[in-house]
């Protein structure tokens, strides 16, 4: 069979030769300026897209044609692509390390044509985290053992491929704890710091390998105890034998100091400690410290001050304080930069005999407050060490007695078996022309539990029921009377320290049963000649033992009682 082949047209895609027909071959092209990247970028991803348009005459013709791309990163082969149209054609990048590298492609077509590239170069680049706003500040004196070391942390990278930060708090390089982030923001920790200075910083890691370190900070806390002279507040110098216990038992150190100060560096400092300092020419002190944070002095007492010796035995009616694990401190008003504050001169536990033995100034207005091993306190009240002796300090029960010289009395106390609140006043001379008194929360006037009005009295007694909350309260009372023409203001704490006095070691309602057995008993040693007089005695012990708590007989019913054995021995000595 002979074919017959004509060439027409301007362009023909094919030759005709004798023997075949011979179609074109063109050779692909790449092009270089459409490359991306396409030298010298900076990439913010690890996997960037690399891209780039591939041409070639003989796609989309009759005889057709298939390109293979093959991708190189670094002069590695990292992936290998197929073509059969023009135009761009792209990849991602393995993931990539930040730095420099370089990237091309080589396109080899169907009729054995073979094209490459030049080398692209780029930069992977993630930038490194901030940090900023440290806290505490640097130098900063802490108020607490407890603090929170925080750090503010940017990094752009979050707005990108996103980012992951690693924060560590170094305190003295030691990693104390740590923070992971995956947005901008505040990374933070817990420290609990003994006492003396530390040195404290922040290392922030992020995902792609950066590391980043803040700037040192120091902080401080409280790290020196100062031995003062109680009196003028001046720094004791004089050598000084100091033996420091936690209020477990504990020893933690004993040792000497000459320039007036105990050095606590390294040790707990918001713990409680019990000092005992000893100082030629004062008097050895035992001092129970709460807390260094909350005061850094000891003071001690001039052996030529006028002192008295003093027991204070506890006498815990609440079940609260057990005398082995309750503190007691003794506080004085010390000034210090123009100002007056309660510190803590003397305290201890008191011990299994529920006794603590101290030395204190004569004449010395005392704070007494107690706090039991959960934290319970109980503010006592005023006290003033007036001769050499024992003190019981009741808890529940307070009581004052009348001042000396006059012949009114009055007391008030919470008492805990009735949760009640109760106020007694007595002028057994019948001088009271006027009385008002007024219970109120202590330090808040407005809160008022009760008030009262009276005149030309003789006695008064109230019991004011106590809720759950009011029993937790602390009260005071207020009382204005008029007597003898002279105005008189009473205004005490109800929680005040218990005046020195000696309570009935029995049980109370076995006291009562015994008051009443009493009031029988003498009634009956009366004959029936003296029953007039009899009748005014038994009336008279009833007072007595009602003031004493011993029973509890209305003022109402003895006043009216006593009005009748009077009536009664008044018309016996009319009838002779």
């Amino acid at each position: 069979m002979i074919v017959d082949l004509t060439e027409t047209g301007e362009n023909p895609t094919a030759e005709i030769g004798r023997d075949a027909v011979y179609f074109g071959v063109s050779t692909p092209d790449i092009s270089a300026a459409s490359a991306s990247p396409s030298g010298g970028e900076v990439v913010r991803y690890s996997t960037p897209t690399l891209s780039v348009n591939i041409s070639d005459d003989d796609l989309g013709t009759a005889q057709g044609e298939e390109l293979t791309l093959t991708w190189r990163v670094d002069g590695s082969v990292v992936d290998t692509t197929t073509r059969t149209s023009n135009g761009t054609a792209s990849i991602t990048a393995p993931s990539l390390s930040d730095g420099n590298h370089t990237w091309s492609v080589t396109v080899d077509d169907s009729y054995g044509e073979t094209v490459s590239s030049t080398e692209f170069d780029f930069e992977v680049q993630h930038v490194e985290p901030t940090i900023t706003a440290l806290s505490p500040s640097d130098n900063t004196s802490l108020s607490t053992r407890d603090i929170a070391l925080s750090a503010n942390l940017t990094d752009s990278d979050f707005a990108f491929e996103g980012d992951e930060l690693t924060a560590e708090f170094i305190v003295d390089g030691g990693v104390v704890g740590s923070e992971t982030l995956t947005s901008n923001g505040t990374a933070s920790t817990m420290y609990t710091m003994d006492g003396g200075s530390a040195s404290w910083s922040v290392r922030v890691s992020d995902t792609y390998g950066n590391t980043v370190t803040s700037d040192n900070r120091t902080i401080r806390s409280p790290s020196t105890l100062t031995i003062r002279n109680v009196s003028t507040g001046e720094p004791i110098t004089g050598s000084a034998q100091v033996t420091a216990k936690l209020y477990s038992g504990e020893l933690i150190f004993t040792k000497n100091t000459s320039d007036g100060t105990i050095d606590l560096t390294g040790v707990p400092v918001e713990r409680g400690y019990i000092i005992e300092v000893t100082v030629d020419g004062y008097v050895t002190r035992t001092v129970a410290i709460e807390s260094v944070f909350e005061q850094g002095d000891v003071y001690l007492l001039p052996e030529t001050a006028d002192t008295v010796y003093q027991e204070m035995t506890l006498n815990d009616q609440t079940g609260d304080f057990e005398a082995s694990s309750t503190v007691l401190y003794v506080e004085r008003p010390i000034e210090r930069n123009g100002s007056l504050d309660w510190r803590v001169v003397t305290g201890d536990y008191f011990g299994a005999d529920s006794v603590f033995k101290t030395t204190l100034e004569k004449d010395q207005r005392y704070r007494l407050v107690i706090e039991n091993d959960d934290g319970d306190r109980r503010e006592l009240g005023a006290y003033i060490a007036a001769v050499n002796g024992t003190a019981p300090l009741d808890v529940g029960t307070i009581q004052w007695q009348a001042p000396k010289g006059d012949t009114y009395q009055w007391d008030a106390f919470v008492d805990d078996e009735m949760s009640a609140l109760r106020v007694m006043y007595s002028d057994p001379e019948d001088e009271t022309t006027d009385f008002d008194i007024v219970v109120h929360e202590r330090g808040n006037a407005s809160n008022v539990l009760f008030e009262s009005t009276a005149t030309n009295l003789s006695s008064f007694q109230r019991t004011e029921p106590l809720s759950q909350s009011e029993l937790e309260q602390d009260w005071a009372v207020n009382i204005t009377l008029e007597r003898n023409s002279q105005m008189i203001t009473i205004d005490e704490p109800i929680s005040s320290a218990a005046s020195i006095r000696t309570p009935v070691p029995i049980d109370t309602r076995w006291a009562t049963l015994g008051g009443l057995v009493l009031l029988v008993a003498l009634a009956a040693a009366f004959p029936s000649t003296l029953s007039r007089v009899g009748a005014v005695a038994v009336v008279s012990v009833a007072t007595g033992i009602t003031w004493l708590g011993w029973v509890d007989i209305p003022m109402s019913v003895i006043g009216l009682s006593g009005a009748v054995a009077l009536l009664g021995l008044a018309a016996s000595f009319n009838s002779y």
